[in-house]
């Protein structure tokens, strides 16, 4: 204890002493480490929150059922409850209907229809009413009695101004009722379905309004204690064909793996910020290593021990992370706010509607944040400690600089880094963990190591080659910079890392998202073509449950004169556990228009299989997340027929919420005898400098008659590949500000690198001026010396770039979303960015070019033992 008690004291003596005299650079290290524990707390809060809120969304629905039966592609009949009821091993068997249905006014806010039924549904799903009666009677009595009786979620009534006794018009597709509000759901239960934009009503009510007469989505059960397995056995025994009796979390598994996905996924790339801040640590500790020798080897001299002066620099190295981290945690909660706008937004876009609250951070994420911030700091701080082990006592009369194994060291950096960068392909593609690219990830941060390995003998090898050519072109400043920057060492290499990181990563970012956006673009223009598209008023949202009616599908069968029709047959379906969109087309008269990016399989001969009805394209997305390739056999029971075709071809698709399985239209009808449409895509037969008029006009057309009477959804092509576009840049708004906090921190780490540089060679650079050098020399000197350091991160930065871009693109993208793009480099924004990068980092020269000459050479030099 009394040791322990006498390292402090030392600590607080002998580093806090001095990081007060040097509160500047002191503070700049800590202000990097706060910004990155921010961004890295902050971004983890977002996303918890928003899928707490999906959890909790698809828990409230579920409630305690221990199955739920369903047909896949259809409604399940109604007539099934009795029997299921009667079931000895069934406590209860209760029908469930779900829709999205637009508040009148509101069609912004789509508000989750939930129609049970009260009596069967007490022993599954809990909800209370705020207002406990309605007209003298209980407010589940109310639902049963009155056909136009609603209770509203809390959320729900607040965003729709909704207060009990005031009536409320919803409509769905051409359906439109007016509901009269009995009552608020408090927040709990069912209640937080949806993040509380929720209405409940008797499932009879929901009936006529969706026009679902006889029909349910599904009936959840509820075993008798002990009785799952026999329950399951004597379900699927009077089950008729083309009905399953499937696990109830089957949809929360899903979107809970692809959101956690996502969360790994921006929480690494949140650390990196924090990663380029641990470059700042080190470069500090390791400057007070190596400029206070002499103060060390007193302490050596006096008694203190090699661990003693390992021990006080980590706990230096600690002391600016922890400080960092407690400025961090209220920054965080500054920044929570816009990310959880940003995470939810794409989270809604990408997997499921969420409406995430309560963000404040929880012990768990504090308690992360603190031992990332802290870990980081104290590997930072490791080989500066290390370092201030080998002072001897004999130093306190003369010091050692210790450069002469810089030389070895370089080299004995370089072979490290080059054999880490060795390793980085193979093991990115080791196989997920999870459906997490834990491999990835390692071998990203490897090469981020690797590449920073390779900066201390690059600069010593440059400095020394580029010394004369530079001598004529900037004069001695120029020449003398080259020289220092080649015999500094490795401590200056270090801020060259944390801008190799920085400029990695943005490089990485740019050629990823130009070559999504490309992909993208061309996907839109080939696949996702068409001059009008017709579905129902929120089939999206819906999942398509509901066809077109008959007289919109008569509409546009007589359109075909002036018109081609292309419809299609859509279904939301899972296949082992992995939702994805079965869709039945018209291949003939897609492929007029349309086209497929294949990624697997021979094009002609896959479209010709396809075509008739000898096979299925699938997604790239649903191959890589089954394993259905070419040559597999591809099985779904939809509408109580089973498909089995073998996969003929597979091509990229980047639709959001699973992958997609194509098959013809005209077998799909012959095998099932569905011959109802779920939409149709028209392309006008003879296009010319008058069509876009044509275009609007037809919509206007559809919009005032056959879309007024029967709720379609009518919309231009043009629209809707404007709106996949901006969907896209959305979901890239937030890895657009991570990387600009990175960039950021890795400025503090050019600006502290040169600070330093100054404040050590004080005494040399006012030597120089005492022997004739002006001032406009000395700050030549120092702005050359930053063009250096610069260039030199710049210039490996995109080299690791260009690397890590590849990693993104083929293995982490790919095994966290299912989808890889056609690697293309966007050559006109890095040749505008990367100047302005290089221009802003060696900026940061301005700190050291005003210190540089601030005392002058005569009181420094005397004050010089």
């Amino acid at each position: 204890m009394r040791e322990r008690l006498f390292l402090v004291r030392l600590f607080a003596w002998f580093s806090l002493r001095h990081l007060k005299h040097h509160r500047w650079r002191a503070l700049a290290v800590v202000a990097g480490i706060a910004l990155g524990a921010a961004v890295f707390t902050s971004v983890r809060i977002a996303v918890r929150a928003s899928l707490h809120s999906f959890v909790q969304s698809m828990d409230a629905v579920t409630g305690t059922s221990d199955g739920v039966v369903v047909r896949p592609g259809g409604a399940v009949p109604e007539t099934l409850v009795a029997p299921l009821v009667r079931l000895p091993e069934v406590e209860t068997a209760s029908p469930l209907i779900t829709a999205y249905v637009e508040p009148e006014g509101r069609g912004d806010l789509p508000l989750l229809l939930i129609g049970i039924d009260p009596i069967l549904d007490r022993p599954l799903r809990h909800w209370k009413a705020s207002a406990a009666r309605a007209e003298g009677k209980t407010a589940w009595l109310e639902l049963m009695k009155n056909p136009e009786a609603i209770l509203l979620a809390e959320a729900a009534a607040r965003e729709l101004a909704a207060s009990p006794g005031e009536t409320l018009t919803l409509s769905y597709g051409a359906s439109r009722k007016r509901f009269r509000v009995i009552g608020v759901l408090e927040s709990q239960g069912l209640a937080l379905a949806d993040g509380g934009l929720m209405g409940l009503v008797d499932i009879a009510t929901a009936q006529e309004f969706l026009g679902r007469h006889g029909v349910v989505d599904r009936i959840d059960l509820r075993a008798g204690p002990g009785r799952l397995q026999e329950m399951e056995a004597a379900v699927r025994g009077i089950l008729p064909p083309g009905v399953a009796l499937d696990p109830p979390g089957e949809t929360k598994e899903s979107g809970t793996a692809m959101i956690e996905a996502y969360e790994v996924n921006l929480s690494i790339l949140s650390f990196v910020s924090l990663f380029v801040g641990m470059f700042l640590v080190y470069s500090l500790v390791a400057l007070n290593a190596t400029s206070r020798r002499r103060e060390l080897a007193a302490l050596r001299s006096i008694g203190a021990s090699r661990s003693a002066l390992f021990r006080l620099f980590i706990l230096e190295g600690a002391f600016l992370g922890l400080l960092g981290w407690a400025l961090g945690i209220p920054l965080g909660t500054l920044l929570v706010h816009q990310m959880v706008r940003g995470v939810s937004a794409t989270v809604t876009l990408l997997f499921a509607r969420v409406r995430p609250e309560g963000m404040a951070p929880g012990l768990w994420e504090i308690g992360l944040s603190f031992l990332v911030t802290l870990g980081v700091s104290l590997l930072a701080a490791y080989q500066p400690a290390h370092q201030a082990m080998t002072v001897r006592p004999r130093e306190v009369l003369k010091p050692e600089t210790g450069e002469g194994g810089d030389s070895r060291a370089a080299g004995r950096l370089f072979a490290a880094g080059t054999a880490l960068i060795a390793i980085v392909w193979p093991l990115s593609n080791l196989p997920p963990v999870s459906g997490i690219p834990l491999a990835g990830y390692l071998a990203v941060f490897i090469l981020f190591c690797g590449f920073a390995f390779l900066s201390p003998l690059f600069l010593r090898r440059t400095g020394g080659t580029l010394a004369p050519p530079l001598r004529r072109i900037g004069g001695e400043p120029a020449f003398l910079a080259s020289r220092y920057i080649r015999d500094s060492g490795v401590r200056v290499a270090v801020s060259v890392g944390a801008l190799i990181t920085a400029v990695a990563l943005f490089t990485a970012l740019v050629i990823m998202t130009h070559s999504f956006r490309n992909t993208v673009e061309l996907w839109v223009r080939q696949t996702v073509a068409g001059d009008v598209f017709v579905r129902p008023r929120t089939a999206g949202a819906n999942d398509y449950r509901d066809p077109l009616p008959q007289e919109a599908v008569a509409m546009l069968q007589a359109a075909q004169e002036s018109w081609d029709v292309a419809p299609y047959r859509h279904f939301s379906l899972h296949y082992a556990g992995v939702p994805y969109q079965l869709e039945a087309v018209a291949f003939e008269d897609l492929l007029r228009h349309a086209s497929f990016i294949f990624c697997r399989g021979d094009p002609t001969e896959a479209l010709e299989q396809a075509a008739s009805g000898r096979g299925v394209l699938v997604s790239e997305v649903f191959w890589n997340r089954t394993g259905l390739g070419p040559g597999d056999r591809f099985q779904a029971m939809v509408l109580g027929t089973l498909i089995d075709l073998p996969v003929c071809g597979v091509f990229r698709d980047y639709r959001t919420r699973g992958g997609m399985v194509y098959v013809s239209l005209d077998h799909f009808r012959h095998w099932t005898g569905d011959t109802h449409w779920s939409g149709a895509r028209l392309f006008l037969k003879d296009p010319s400098e008058h069509s876009r008029g044509r275009i609007e006009a037809f919509r206007r057309s559809m919009l005032l008659g056959q879309g007024a009477r029967h709720g379609l959804e009518v919309i231009l092509g043009t629209e809707l590949r404007r709106e996949i576009l901006r969907i896209f840049d959305e979901t890239f708004a937030i890895t657009t500000v991570l990387l600009a906090m990175a960039l950021l921190v890795a400025g503090l780490g050019i600006a502290t690198t040169l600070t330093v540089l100054v404040l050590e060679r004080s005494v040399q650079l006012n030597t120089l001026r005492a022997v004739g050098a002006d001032a406009s020399q000395i700050r030549s000197l120092i702005v050359w010396e930053a063009v250096f350091l610069v260039s030199a991160g710049v210039f490996l930065g995109l080299l690791c770039g260009g690397v890590l871009s590849v990693i993104l693109i083929h293995v982490i993208n790919r095994q966290s979303f299912g989808w890889t793009f056609l690697y293309s480099v966007d050559w006109p924004t890095l040749a505008a960015s990367v100047p302005a990068i290089f221009l802003a980092a060696v900026a940061a020269v301005v700190p050291a070019y005003r210190r540089a000459l601030r005392q002058s050479p005569a009181s420094l030099l005397r004050e010089q033992p």
